[in-house]
């Protein structure tokens, strides 16, 4: 909020540009399938916000990532083993059938959870500026957070209750 009101949205932009271009320097080779594609589009709509040099153009990237993140956790539902499995799994973590279907629900609520944070995101572009920081600098960060507390808070319940040892 600070920064906006004192340097120009280029310099947002051109920054946003870099620090993706940066990522895009570090991939793993077993990143790169799905990484790749979503640095790219980031790093375009970086490119493209720094053309137009508009503020407003800057405060549609919080939607741009939850749509992409909602996306992404979304298909891969339908595709091969759900993100979170994945994630677990490359770990080396072994995975009871239980805690297959447990990962396959959580994954579907962090999709849930990042189709609703990406349209309170939309929506707080139109309101002003302090109400679109408050959002995406401070409270998004802490609904992620509680979301990832509650979540570790019921996996060791659940476990502990149902005499679970692996998920």
């Amino acid at each position: 909020y600070f920064g906006i009101r004192f340097l120009p949205p280029t310099f947002f932009a051109v920054l946003l540009a870099v620090i993706v271009a940066l990522r895009l320097t570090v991939i793993k080779p077993e990143e790169r399938r799905m990484v790749l594609p979503v640095m790219l589009l980031l790093l375009v709509y970086a490119i493209g916000a720094a053309i137009v040099g508009r503020t407003q153009a800057l405060l549609y990237y919080p939607v741009l990532v939850n749509a992409l993140l909602f996306t992404i956790f979304t298909v891969s539902l339908w595709r091969g083993d759900p993100l979170v499995l994945r994630v677990v799994r490359s770990r080396g973590i072994p995975m009871s059938e239980h805690g297959v279907h447990y990962i396959s629900r959580l994954t579907a609520v962090w999709a849930f959870f990042f189709a609703m944070n990406g349209l309170i995101s939309f929506w707080t572009t139109t309101t002003t500026h302090r109400a679109w920081t408050l959002n995406n600098g401070l409270i998004s960060y802490l609904l992620i957070g509680t979301l990832i507390l509650c979540e570790w808070r019921y996996r060791k319940y659940y476990k502990r209750n149902h005499r679970v040892s692996n998920h």
